[in-house]
């Protein structure tokens, strides 16, 4: 928006006063923009941390007492903590001294048996050694079998691609032949409507008097 049309204290006027001449005096006047304003500062109010207030508080007492409960809290942490890890720790210890029992109440001969059992023991652990051996093997047969599997259906796949993209081109489809397919226009109504008109071979010839572009142009417009 432009400002030449609006007022000024001291609007130009014309005649011998033009030229820049002419002197003003200092305005009365002034605008309500040019007030001063906030010129006092907001205080505080009370429990705003006034200046009283700052003056009797004991700033260190309140720090000492912060640091006071902050560390007793640290302590009952670490207290709790400390006293957490000894339930734990009595707690294995308790199960660890338990020992089941593979004995029945009722067997009196339970000594005798023992070395049986150990027996035992030992024969179940080399048929499990024996089992998890086998277990591995099956294991490393079927990931080779996957695989296998993988890489033939790979290669297979790779073969058809390779198929298709010689099915794609006519000229390894039918080498013998390089003829190209009729365009789809060729019948349409508004095209090759003087088929039956023979159209004359264009001839270069290194002559421009004797050149078809010369003789046709004198036959236009010289006869």
């Amino acid at each position: 928006m432009t400002t030449a049309a609006r007022p000024t204290w001291a609007p130009a006027k014309g005649g011998n006063e033009q030229g820049g001449t002419r002197i003003f005096g200092p305005s009365q006047k002034y605008s309500s923009r040019d007030i001063a304003s906030h010129t006092t500062l907001k205080p505080r109010r009370e429990g705003q941390d006034t200046q009283d207030e700052l003056e009797k508080r004991d700033l260190k007492e309140e720090l000492e007492e912060r640091e006071r409960r902050h560390f007793s809290s640290k302590e009952d942490r670490d207290r709790r903590k400390s006293s957490h890890h000894l339930l734990e720790g009595s707690r294995r210890e308790h199960e660890e001294r338990i020992i089941p029992r593979s004995i029945d109440a009722d067997d009196a001969d339970g000594d005798v048996d023992s070395d049986d059992e150990s027996d035992d023991d030992d024969d179940d652990e080399d048929d499990e050694a024996a089992l998890l051996a086998e277990l591995e093997l099956i294991k490393k047969e079927r990931a080779e079998e996957k695989l296998r599997k993988e890489r033939e259906e790979q290669e297979e796949g790779l073969k058809l691609k390779e198929a298709e993209l010689i099915r794609g081109n006519p000229l390894l489809n039918n080498p013998t032949s390089f003829s190209v397919k009729r365009r789809w226009d060729d019948d349409v109504v508004f095209k090759n409507q003087a088929r039956g008109e023979t159209k004359a071979p264009k001839r270069f010839i290194n002559d421009t008097i004797r050149s078809d572009f010369h003789r046709k142009f004198l036959h236009k417009y010289m006869k």
